[in-house]
């Protein structure tokens, strides 16, 4: 499959960003920025952590839901929408949908978390299941399209959705309130987020560092960004549940490669270690493929530049009370 023309790398992504910031900001307040005292004691710089988590759906992605949904309105309500998810994105699109009067139906495997499954339901969405691969979800919403003729959206690589990604960065410039660089460490599934962060906050001063955090198991952004090519990493198997894209995006791809090319690996005790950091020290709820951004901080794992204040982006809080305790037990 080649890259969809033009080159991701030469979009106006603050443009694109700004626009869906537009879009989205009736439905979808800013989320908090804290400084942690415990991060910022212990690194001897400032560390702050948006939290995506307190989103109206408990994740990041409500961003891009509400802006691919709202830049193609009318399609989406003559047609509905379809889409594949292990669970936020899900929830994002039923959430967005509802709230604009559009169907929609989602896409998840049959080993998806029972918990992101009945959240996605209660918000009305319609859940088809199939196989429990990565790949199968993509094989079973191409289906779809062809029997149902649903607008697709896609959870982290369309453009509509990197640049709703993007309106994070645009909050951070206004939370920050300042002039100098800093460095944000995002958690990384597909890319969309790191990408959309990097593009926007690149075409406005190229000081500021965008680096990420992936699982171990998995790592699929990191392990094409070191092969020098997207690569399939096949089934993965990680505590953090929210981040098993097997194969990054194409545009995700270029723009991770080239404006954020540094992605630590973190281990599944580095990701525990991280989750009972918030839960304890920073006394905030997360899921644990939001704390990977604090896995790679505490675990010194990125070249953080000196001096820089740090972001880490708590991406989503939504995981089940029930496994979080057996995980946190172990």
């Amino acid at each position: 499959m080649t890259l969809v023309a033009p080159s991701p790398l030469s979009l106006n992504w603050l443009n694109l960003a700004q626009q869906a910031e537009a879009r989205i900001r009736p439905y979808v307040p800013p989320t908090p920025l804290l400084k942690s005292s415990a991060l910022s004691e212990r690194f001897e710089r400032d560390v702050f952590l948006k939290l995506e988590s307190r989103n109206p759906t408990g994740a990041y992605k409500v961003r891009p839901a509400f802006n691919a949904i709202l830049a193609q309105l009318d399609t989406a309500r003559s047609r509905g929408v379809l889409t594949t998810s292990s669970g936020n994105f899900a929830q994002a699109v039923a959430y967005a949908a509802k709230k604009l009067g559009v169907r929609a139906c989602i896409v998840m495997t049959s080993d998806t978390s029972p918990y992101k499954i009945e959240r996605t339901r209660e918000l009305g969405a319609e859940i088809v299941f199939c196989g429990p691969d990565f790949d199968s979800r993509f094989e079973t919403v191409k289906r779809l399209e062809r029997e149902r003729g649903a607008l697709v959206l896609h959870g982290f690589d369309s453009i509509e959705t990197i640049a709703g990604d993007g309106t994070i960065a645009l909050e951070l410039l206004n939370q920050l309130d300042t002039t100098l660089p800093f460095s944000v460490i995002v958690p990384v599934s597909g890319g969309g987020m790191i990408s959309g962060i990097a593009a926007t906050l690149r075409q406005i001063s190229t000081d500021h560092e965008v680096l990420g955090a992936q699982p171990s198991q998995g790592g699929s952004m990191a392990k094409s960004i070191h092969a020098g090519q997207r690569v399939h990493v096949g089934k993965i198997h990680t505590i953090a549940d929210a981040l098993v894209a097997s194969t990054p995006g194409e545009r995700t791809f270029e723009i991770t490669r080239n404006w954020a090319p540094q992605v630590s690996l973190v281990s599944e005790k580095q990701i525990h270690e991280a989750l009972l950091h918030c839960l304890e020290t920073e006394k905030i709820w997360a899921e644990p493929g939001g704390a990977v951004s604090i896995a790679a901080l505490l675990s010194e794992s990125l070249p953080l530049s000196k001096n820089k204040p740090v972001v880490c982006i708590i991406s989503g809080g939504n995981a089940d009370p029930r496994i979080l305790h057996e995980i946190l037990g172990k």
